[in-house]
C-alpha cells in the first residue's frame, strides 16, 4: 500500500515543481522573525537561570553587626565611672547539608529546562506549519483565480457571440439569456476568488514577514517518506516519542514527582557551620577583647507538621491529576495521529480521482461541443459541461493543496515537523549558545532597570 502511494505522490508532486532554495530562504525569514519563536527562546533563558536559583540553599551566607554601649559602674560604693564599649561582629555561615533541598531543586530546574524547550519545539512546528499553510493557500488562491479569470474570459466571448447570432437570426434571446446568466455567475466567482487571494497575500504578510512576490508552486515533502510509517498505528506510536505537546504532558509528571521528593527535603536535619568574629572597644583596657568562635549547628523538626501532612497529601492529588491527564492525552494524540495519517492516504487518493474527473469532463466537454454544431445539443448542455470542467480544475487545485497541507500536518502530529526536516537553521540550538542578557540591577541597593 504505502510503496503504490509513493508513486502517486510522486506524479502529484512533480507535476508541479518548486525552487527549494527560495522555499528554504523564505521559511527561514519566517522562522527568524516569529516573535512566538523569541518569546520561546527568552522562556528558555528563564529556565536556564533556575539552576543558580537552586543552589540557593548551599551558599554562604554573612552577617555584619555592630553595637555600642554606654554604661556607669561603681565598686564598692566608690565614686561611679563611665563605661564606653562598641562592638563590631563578623558571622560567616556555610551550610554543610540542606536536606537535598538544593539536589532537589536542581533536578525540579533540570526538567523546568526541558519543558521550555519542548514548549519551543511545539511552537516551532506550529510556526512552520502556518507559514506552510500561508503559502499553500496562496499557490491555490493564485491557480483559482487564474481558472476563474479564464472562465470569465470565455464566458464574455460566449456571450458576444450569442449576441451577434441573436441578430443574425441564429439564435433566441433565451440562449442569450442563458449565456449571460452563466457569465454573471463565473464574474461572481472570480470576485469570490480574488478575495481568497487577497486573504492569502495578507496571511503570506503576516507569517513571512515580506509580500508574495514572483511566482509560487506548492512545496516539496521533503524525504516525507523517511518519516512515513507503516500503518496509522505506527504513526500513532511515533507521535507518543516525539510530538512536544505529549513531552511536555510527560515532564510535567515527573516535576510533580519530583515536588513530592522537594517536599521531604525541607523537613530533614539541616547541618550548618558557622564562623564568628568578635571585637569590642571599650575606654576600659581590661574590656577590649577580641575573639573568634566556630560552630557547628543541627536544626531538625520534632515531627512532621500538620501543613506538612497537607502539603504531602496534595502533592499526591496533583501527581494522580497529572498521570490521568497524561493517560487522556495519550489516547487524544494516538487518534489524532492515526485520523492525520489516514487523511494524507485519502488526501493522496482524491488527487488521481480529480485528475481523472477533469480529463472526463474535458473529454464530456469536446463531445458536447461536436453534437451542438451538429444540433443534437443545446447551448444549454455546451454551458453546463464547461462548467463541470471549470468545476474539476478547482478541485483538483484544493486537491493537490489539501495533499500538501495533510502530509505536512501528519508530520507535526508525529513531532516532525521542524527546522531539520527542511535543512534550515533552528533559532534554537543548544542552552549554551543563548546570549545572555545583562544584570538588570546594580549598587548595594539593588535598582532594577528594564529595557523598553
Amino acid at each position: 500500500m504505502v510503496r503504490s502511494l509513493s508513486a502517486i505522490v510522486f506524479v502529484t508532486f512533480f507535476a508541479l515543481p518548486a525552487s527549494a532554495d527560495d522555499f528554504s530562504a523564505s521559511l527561514q525569514s519566517a522562522l527568524n522573525s516569529s516573535d512566538a519563536i523569541q518569546a520561546e527562546i527568552e522562556n528558555i533563558k528563564s529556565a536556564y537561570q533556575e539552576f543558580g536559583v537552586a543552589r540557593v540553599s548551599m551558599e554562604l551566607s554573612t552577617s555584619l553587626s555592630a553595637s555600642g554601649s554606654v554604661s556607669e559602674r561603681s565598686v564598692n560604693e566608690a565614686d561611679s565611672y563611665n563605661i564606653d564599649s562598641n562592638n563590631l561582629s563578623l558571622t560567616i555561615t556555610k551550610p554543610i547539608y540542606d536536606g537535598g533541598v538544593a539536589s532537589s531543586r536542581e533536578h525540579i530546574a533540570n526538567l523546568g529546562l526541558d519543558l521550555a524547550i519542548m514548549s519551543y519545539r511545539g511552537v516551532e512546528q506550529e510556526v512552520i506549519l502556518d507559514a506552510l499553510t500561508a503559502h499553500i493557500n496562496l499557490v491555490t488562491a493564485r491557480q483559482s483565480l487564474s481558472v476563474n479569470q479564464s472562465n470569465v474570459e470565455r464566458l464574455q466571448e460566449q456571450v458576444k457571440a450569442s449576441a451577434l447570432r441573436l441578430e443574425l437570426g441564429e439564435s433566441t434571446p433565451t440562449q442569450l439569456a442563458l449565456t449571460q446568466s452563466r457569465l454573471a455567475r463565473a464574474e461572481a466567482g472570480l470576485i469570490s476568488a480574488q478575495a481568497s487571494l487577497d486573504a492569502a497575500n495578507a496571511s503570506y504578510l503576516r507569517f513571512f514577514h515580506a509580500p508574495a512576490e514572483g511566482n509560487f508552486d506548492l512545496p516539496l515533502l521533503p524525504q516525507f517518506y523517511d518519516f512515513l510509517p507503516a500503518s496509522a498505528g505506527l504513526a500513532g506510536d511515533v507521535a507518543i516519542a516525539h510530538n512536544p505537546t505529549y513531552r511536555q504532558s510527560a515532564i510535567n509528571e515527573r516535576i510533580a514527582r519530583q515536588n513530592m521528593d522537594a517536599l521531604l527535603a525541607n523537613v530533614r536535619p539541616n547541618v550548618d557551620f558557622s564562623i564568628t568574629g568578635t571585637t569590642t572597644d571599650s575606654n576600659i583596657d581590661a574590656s577590649n577583647i577580641d575573639a573568634v568562635t566556630a560552630s557547628i549547628t543541627l536544626t531538625t523538626p520534632l515531627y512532621p507538621t500538620g501543613a506538612t501532612r497537607a502539603k504531602s497529601r496534595g502533592l499526591v492529588s496533583d501527581h494522580q491529576s497529572v498521570l490521568r491527564r497524561l493517560s487522556d492525552l495519550e489516547q487524544d494524540i494516538r487518534l489524532n495521529t492515526e485520523n492525520a495519517y489516514r487523511n494524507f492516504l485519502a488526501a493522496s487518493s482524491l488527487i488521481i480521482a480529480n485528475e481523472t474527473e477533469r480529463e472526463a469532463a474535458i473529454l464530456f466537454r469536446d463531445g458536447v461541443e461536436k453534437e451542438v454544431q451538429y444540433g443534437l445539443k443545446s447551448v444549454l448542455d455546451l454551458l453546463d459541461a464547461q462548467q463541470d470542467v471549470v468545476s474539476a480544475e478547482q478541485s483538483l487545485i484544493k486537491a493537490r493543496g489539501d495533499h500538501v497541507l495533510a502530509g505536512y500536518a501528519l508530520l507535526m502530529q508525529m513531532g516532525k515537523l521542524n527546522a531539520d526536516t527542511f535543512g534550515i537553521t533552528p533559532a534554537f540550538v543548544t542552552v549554551d549558545a543563548l546570549p545572555t542578557h545583562d544584570i538588570p540591577f546594580s549598587g548595594i541597593i539593588p535598582k532594577v532597570t528594564y529595557p523598553e
